[in-house]
């Protein structure tokens, strides 16, 4: 039974008590015993060689006391190989214990192969499950197995075996629908897909500190919203020698806790073991030897497992948790709720209300937080104004839509502690739905969530769950106000990364994250991505190709499409005959361009495009195979991106019991209009021009210049002299101000010939090169740059179609023309713009003195 607790988690004794203990319940990647969570702190015990009765475990004295000297370790859950008899499971009730009760099957044997051995295994589940549910109220989990070998998972490929082992699973569930289920899986064979079951369990055998937590780490994160138990680990005595093995289990008990794993299971209790019909002398992997007289690692797994959990940090830093908040009153109350639950020591909660026009602020007033108030500018200036107003050294941030778990801050502030990182982030997961179409939201594409970029290493945080140094925040010059809606997070991470600063996984930090409750605010929360990918682009025009990873856009698609071509689990490493002992998953980041384009707005633009073109000729009288062809190409290319949602949607993994036809309907919609809204807003953002300009110099750029190089000569306000370092802040002045005006603007790293380049889509670019002179005077000179190559073959294809003998292709041929004399008058315009652009953003630049 899970020991009582005081308010701030450090427990009180062990109380062993005969009634029935409540059925534990998974909840995100945690247990749950009532309200409280529960960790499983165990050993395996056994098989044993059979005792009077026949049964693999010893006699009913010998079992009271090794449950008694386990209750004395700190043990609530003992993992077992064979099913227990009715017996053990009355004893483990009254000693306050939970059994792991393993269902063995013949999973060391190629068991696909023989239709007979798989209706035994169906089998035996079913008559393990009917018969230990009637003690379930000692049950911790059934086990469906353990280490299928992996060549034998090779041999029969991974989707068999792990469909193999979801159909295990639905056979458990039928017979006990709120019991837990397992399978013991191991590294080499961990590409395993148990999505099906309800918490994974992996035996690892890892003796270095370092590779030991990268690798929970990598667990973790595979893990998603479900908890992970250490189901296995240990080492041999004989060998490596007591002392050792006490070293090893203490570290390795406490990092499981700290890294927020949900079990920590020791292999084993004792020296003495039986298997494959033979005593088994040679191995001594117990915490006591074989006349149960303790080695030092029982001492040393006392002492975590009696020991808060996890273990509070000494010292802590103080934290600052800033909750940055728009009309957000329908939420507010519950995030704040969740923060005065945290585990973690000492902080304070600040909110950011950004010009709300509801209760917003009133909320935060009323809970006793720090509260600020703002006119509304957006995410990334409400975040600054969290973090000017921060004590705190370090600085975590939570969406007001969103509840922190109970240990939330503490994981996060441990990991960036323990590893002297500048930041770490979480994952956020969304709450367990209660209709169809909050089921198809959840699970519909571009939901919020941070960028994997190692085991235990992050490409991207999210920024509704991440923590920062203060320090490091200050050096980077905080979040760029730019970004209004999203992508403020992107930005912070790549110039975190610029500057060397490690984004560390925090797999343990969970929070829960409403999505949209509505088709309506699902696709605009699509279209404040799609804003936030455009104005990523303007800042970082030549890193464009990355955008594509912000929030993992378009992952379903792409990964259906990755699916069909039978390249959706990326390469596998397997080793020699299927023998490698750290066997994973290495995925492939290519999406497949067929697949984003079906449903993006270029592709349904065009679609619609050719239906009305040939609509319209048919209705003006037009002949030829081309007009008559145009209508039934654009009704095809518009049921491609309808069958690529549709498929992406009955692909996807749901996670609604019931159903699950209507969510598939909602979720196929989505599928479809929410790349699209996205897609639409980027290249909105994309191929605009001066979109923010402000009113006092949007007559300049309208104006036409034809001019097509330039020099400006400008004086900051300040005299500072011709350094570098103050030429740098003129520069970044600079692109900041064009940026605001639309254009994308790439910073030269030092090899390139131009300090800053504007791209222009569809085919232009201004290289700018500063020159210092004295007296903080600077020079700037720009050229135009236009890439003749997509007109000169246009004008070819113009030539061949004007040649062609059918009136029907020189048809075509002329509207061809006029497009491409509109795209040349739009991209002349263009030009034009550019001077008053560079010469309004260089007049701004030097108002702020090269302050970027």
């Amino acid at each position: 039974m899970e020991p009582a607790r005081t308010a701030d988690c450090a427990p009180i004794g062990f109380a062993i008590s005969s009634n029935p203990m409540v059925r534990l319940i998974a909840r995100g990647k945690y247990f749950f015993d009532g309200e409280r969570k529960f960790y499983a702190r165990g050993v395996s015990y056994g098989p044993f060689a059979p005792n009077s009765r026949g049964e693999r475990y010893p006699e009913l004295e010998r079992a009271a006391e090794d449950f008694a000297q386990m209750r004395e370790m700190g043990v609530n859950v003992v993992r077992t190989y064979v099913p227990p008899p009715p017996w053990m499971f009355d004893l483990a009730l009254e000693s306050g214990l939970r059994l792991m009760a393993g269902i063995p099957w013949p999973f060391h044997m190629a068991f696909l192969d023989s239709r007979q051995m798989q209706r035994d295994i169906r089998e035996a589940i079913r008559k393990g499950v009917a018969e230990m549910r009637e003690h379930r109220d000692a049950l911790f989990a059934y086990t469906l197995g353990n280490e299928i070998r992996s060549d034998i998972v090779r041999w029969h490929g991974a989707r068999a075996v792990s469909r193999f082992i979801a159909e295990l699973h639905d056979i458990g569930k039928q017979l006990d629908p709120e019991g837990l289920f397992t399978y013991a899986n191991y590294p080499s064979a961990e590409y395993l897909d148990l999505a099906s079951l309800d918490f994974l369990s992996f035996n690892v055998y890892l003796h270095r500190e370092a590779d030991y937590r990268r690798y929970l780490t990598h667990l973790l994160a595979m893990s998603g919203d479900r908890p992970l138990v250490l189901s296995e680990t240990g080492m041999d005595t004989i060998r490596e020698g007591e002392p050792h093995q006490a070293e090893l289990l203490a570290w390795q008990s406490r990092a499981a806790f700290e890294l927020g794993l949900s079990g920590f299971i020791v292999f084993a209790y004792t020296d003495e073991w039986h298997t494959g019909g033979a005593e088994i002398t040679d191995w001594a992997f117990g915490v006591v030897r074989r006349d149960r007289t303790r080695k030092p690692a029982f001492d040393a797994l006392a002492q975590t497992f009696s020991a808060p959990i996890p273990a509070p940090l000494e010292p802590a830093p103080r934290a600052s948790v800033i909750v940055a908040a728009y009309n957000a009153e329908a939420t507010l109350d519950a995030c704040l709720d969740s923060l005065k639950r945290q585990s973690y020591p000492d902080f304070e909660t600040i909110v950011v209300d950004d010009g709300s026009s509801d209760a917003t602020a009133r909320i935060g007033e009323a809970a006793g937080v720090k509260t600020r108030r703002l006119d509304h500018r957006g995410l990334g200036a409400a975040r600054n104004a969290g973090a000017a107003a921060a004590s705190g050294e370090i600085l975590a941030f939570l969406d007001a839509d969103a509840c922190a778990d109970r240990d939330w801050l503490y994981h996060l502030v441990e990991t960036m502690t323990r590893r002297g990182v500048g930041a770490a982030g979480g994952p956020n997961f969304p709450p367990r739905p209660r209709t169809a179409l909050a089921a198809a939201i959840a699970t519909a594409p571009g939901a919020p969530r941070e960028v994997p970029g190692g085991d235990d290493q992050l490409e991207q945080l999210c920024g509704c769950n991440m923590a920062l140094r203060k320090r490091a925040l200050d050096e980077i010059g905080g979040f760029d106000p730019l970004f209004t809606h999203a992508g403020d997070d992107v930005d912070l991470s790549w110039r975190m990364r610029v500057r060397g600063e490690t984004l560390a996984s925090a797999p343990g930090a969970t929070i829960i994250h409403e999505r949209r409750r509505s088709i309506g605010a699902y696709l605009r929360q699509q279209r404040g991505y799609g804003t936030g990918e455009g104005l990523l682009f303007l800042k970082y025009p030549v890193a464009d190709a990355a955008l594509e990873s912000m929030y993992g856009n378009s992952e379903a698609v792409g990964g259906l499409w990755s699916w069909l071509r039978g390249s959706g689990a990326g390469r596998i490493y397997y080793g020699v005959f299927g023998r490698g002992l750290f066997q994973a998953i290495y995925p492939s980041r290519a999406q497949s361009p067929f697949a984003l384009a079906t449903l993006s707005v270029f592709w349904v633009g065009a679609a619609l495009a050719m239906i009305v073109i040939g609509w319209a000729s048919r209705v003006a009288g037009a002949h030829g195979a081309l007009f008559l062809m145009l209508p039934w190409s654009g009704a095809a290319a518009l049921a491609i991106s309808i069958l690529s949602a549709c498929l992406a949607a009955t692909f996807a993994r749901i996670d609604s019991p019931r159903r699950r036809f209507a969510v598939r309907i909602w979720l196929a919609l989505l599928c479809l209009l929410g790349p699209l809204v996205r897609s639409a807003a980027r290249e909105r953002v994309r191929f605009g021009f001066a979109r923010a300009a402000s009113p006092e110099v949007r007559g300049e750029l309208i104006a036409l210049r034809m001019r097509t190089h330039g020099t400006i000569p400008f004086a900051p306000a300040t005299n500072k002299g011709a350094s570098a370092r103050y030429a740098d802040g003129v520069l970044d002045a600079l692109r900041t101000a064009l940026i605001r005006r639309g254009l994308a603007v790439a910073r030269g790293g030092g090899f390139e010939p131009f300090d800053l380049q504007l791209v222009i889509p569809p085919a232009i670019r201004v290289p700018l090169n500063a020159l210092s002179e004295a007296e903080g005077r600077m020079v700037l000179k720009w050229r135009v740059q236009v890439d003749l190559l997509p007109l000169a073959a246009a004008a070819l294809a113009i030539l061949l179609l004007m040649l062609a003998a059918q009136d029907a292709w020189r048809a075509a041929a002329t509207a061809l023309a006029a497009l491409i004399v509109a795209s040349g008058a739009i991209m002349l315009v263009r030009i034009g713009r550019v001077a008053g652009a560079i010469e309004a953003a260089a007049r701004e630049a030097a108002a702020l003195g090269g302050r970027s």
